[in-house]
C-alpha cells in the first residue's frame, strides 16, 4: 500500500472514531456507516404505550446515515434489531416535528432496503394522520413499506384500497425506490387518487404498485376538507407478545431471534404548488425549492 493511502486509511478510521460510527450492511443506499442522532435529526424515539404492541415503546436501536461523503442523512433512518442484547419489544420512531398537509402533497419519494425480516412485524415507513378515526379503510393510514401480513413486504392502507406486495422482506434484491404520487390534491372536486410505484435505485425499472381511488374523496382526514388532518411519518417494528387488531391481521408473532436491519433515506416532499412543505430542520425532506435548512 502507498504512503499515501496509509495516510488516507488512517484518517478515515480516525474519522469514524471521533464520530463513534457504526457499520451497516447497506453501503450501496449510501448508508454504510450510522451514528446517534442529534439535534437535527428528525427522528425521535417513541415511548409510552401502542394498541398494536403489549410492552412499553423503546427506540434504542435506532440511528441516522452517514454518507460517504462524511454528511449526516438527516431524514434517514437505520433500525438494527440483530445487533440488540434483548431484541423482545415494542420499538417505534416518529417524526413529530414535521406535519403535513395531504391537501399540498403533490409527491413524495424515499430509497430503503432491508434483510432478515420476514419473522416479524417491521413497517420501515408509514404515515399517519391525527387524529385517526376508524374504520382502517378510511382512516387514512398509508404504510408505504410494512411486513403485513409478517412474511411479505406490502404497501397497505390499513385494508382499504388495493394493496400490493413489494417483494420478500429477508431480501429486496438491492435496495429499492418507492415514489407515492396523489392526482389533483388541492381540488375537492377530484378524488385525489394515490398511486405508488416500486424501483431499483436510481430510480430505474420502475412499475406500478399499490393504489387507492378517490383516495383523498373517501378518507376522514381529507374528504370534503381544503386542509388535511396532519400527517407524520412513522417507523416501527412491533415484537412483542400480543397487540390490537392490527396484530392479529398482519398475523404477528414474537421472534426472540429475529436478525431483522432496515433503513430508509433521503426522503423528499413535493408539494402541488412549488412551495416548500417544511421549515426549520424539517426542510431537509424538502423536494421542492429548498428554504434554508435551520439546524440546531
Amino acid at each position: 500500500m502507498r504512503h499515501l493511502d496509509i495516510i488516507f486509511v488512517v484518517l478515515l478510521e480516525a474519522t469514524a472514531t471521533a464520530q463513534n460510527l457504526t457499520s451497516t450492511p447497506f453501503a450501496s443506499l449510501d448508508c454504510a456507516s450510522t451514528t446517534k442522532g442529534d439535534a437535527n435529526w428528525l427522528w425521535e424515539a417513541s415511548s409510552g404505550t401502542w394498541h398494536s404492541c403489549n410492552l412499553p415503546v423503546r427506540g434504542d436501536i435506532g440511528s441516522m446515515c452517514i454518507g460517504s461523503s462524511g454528511k449526516p442523512d438527516y431524514t434517514s433512518l437505520f433500525v438494527d434489531l440483530a445487533s440488540a442484547p434483548i431484541k423482545d419489544g415494542c420499538f417505534a420512531w416518529l417524526a413529530s416535528a414535521c406535519s403535513m398537509d395531504f391537501r399540498r402533497v403533490k409527491r413524495i419519494e424515499f430509497d430503503f432496503d432491508m434483510k432478515s425480516c420476514g419473522s416479524v412485524w417491521a413497517a420501515p415507513l408509514w404515515m399517519s394522520p391525527s387524529p385517526w378515526d376508524s374504520p382502517g379503510r378510511t382512516s387514512g393510514e398509508v404504510d408505504l413499506v410494512e411486513a403485513c401480513p409478517v412474511g411479505s413486504l406490502y404497501t397497505n392502507f390499513a385494508t382499504g384500497g388495493h394493496e400490493m406486495v413489494i417483494g420478500n422482506p429477508d431480501n429486496l434484491g438491492g435496495p429499492k425506490h418507492l415514489i407515492m404520487t396523489l392526482d389533483r390534491s388541492a381540488s375537492l372536486e377530484s378524488g385525489g387518487t394515490l398511486r405508488t410505484e416500486i424501483c431499483d435505485l436510481g430510480p430505474t425499472n420502475c412499475h406500478p404498485s399499490a393504489y387507492y381511488d378517490n383516495f383523498l374523496g373517501s378518507v376522514s382526514p381529507s374528504k370534503g376538507r381544503g386542509q388535511s388532518f396532519p400527517y407524520n411519518f412513522i417507523s416501527d417494528i412491533w415484537n412483542g407478545f400480543s397487540g390490537d387488531a392490527g396484530w392479529v391481521g398482519c398475523k404477528a408473532f414474537n421472534n426472540p431471534h429475529t436478525q431483522c436491519q432496515y433503513v430508509v433515506h433521503n426522503i423528499k416532499v413535493y408539494t402541488v404548488n412549488g412551495s416548500p412543505m417544511f421549515s426549520g430542520k424539517c426542510g431537509a425532506m424538502n423536494g421542492d425549492a429548498q428554504v434554508e435548512v435551520q439546524f440546531v
